[in-house]
């Protein structure tokens, strides 16, 4: 228990690169982010990782969602154009469309959270079920009856699992544990 509580706390004190290190070493199948916000969302075709802030999402009008992602270390505000299919850089005003799964992934996100995006409601049908930070990853909270959930899509790279908000804040559960 002294070992988990230590990989927890350098988890929280030290940067991203080395949460992902650590996440590998203890196994998980997607990088661990030491915060709950940032989703995995796969790599870019630069071979860096893009994670979103599902906490940054903030849709500003019917169709448009200002958030803030990742590429590997680099933060990048920008405003996704949802019915557009592509999202919009703060920083040099570029206008871009998905290149990867991962790009691609990020919009669906950012989308179903913000504009347009409402939840789609799952039953928990074989309780208790665990709420992951990442695929087989650490455990968030657990639904503990038959009760229904939100989603708020596909994973991705992930496969079979789905963002939900029931912790509280954004995760994971297992297909096999819900139907729509």
């Amino acid at each position: 228990m002294k070992k988990l509580n230590l990989i927890g706390r350098i988890l929280l004190l030290t940067t991203l690169p080395v949460g992902i290190i650590v996440g590998t070493l203890l196994g998980s199948q997607s990088p661990i982010s030491p915060q709950n916000c940032r989703s995995y969302a796969g790599q870019a075709v630069t071979g860096q990782s893009v994670f979103v802030d599902l906490c940054s999402v903030n849709p500003v009008s019917a169709r448009s969602v200002n958030f803030t992602y990742f590429l590997g270390q680099q933060r990048i505000n920008g405003q996704a154009h949802c019915s557009e299919g592509t999202w919009t850089t703060f920083h040099d005003g570029i206008t871009h469309s998905p290149r990867s799964q991962a790009t691609a992934n990020m919009l669906d996100m950012v989308c179903r959270d913000g504009a347009g995006g409402e939840a789609w409601v799952a039953l928990v049908i074989d309780p208790p079920s665990n709420v992951r930070s990442s695929p087989n990853g650490p455990i968030m909270c657990v639904v503990r009856s038959r009760q229904t959930i939100n989603i708020y899509g596909n994973a991705g790279n992930a496969g079979d699992w789905y963002y939900t908000d029931a912790c509280g804040s954004m995760g994971l559960i297992h297909h096999s544990q819900i139907r729509f």
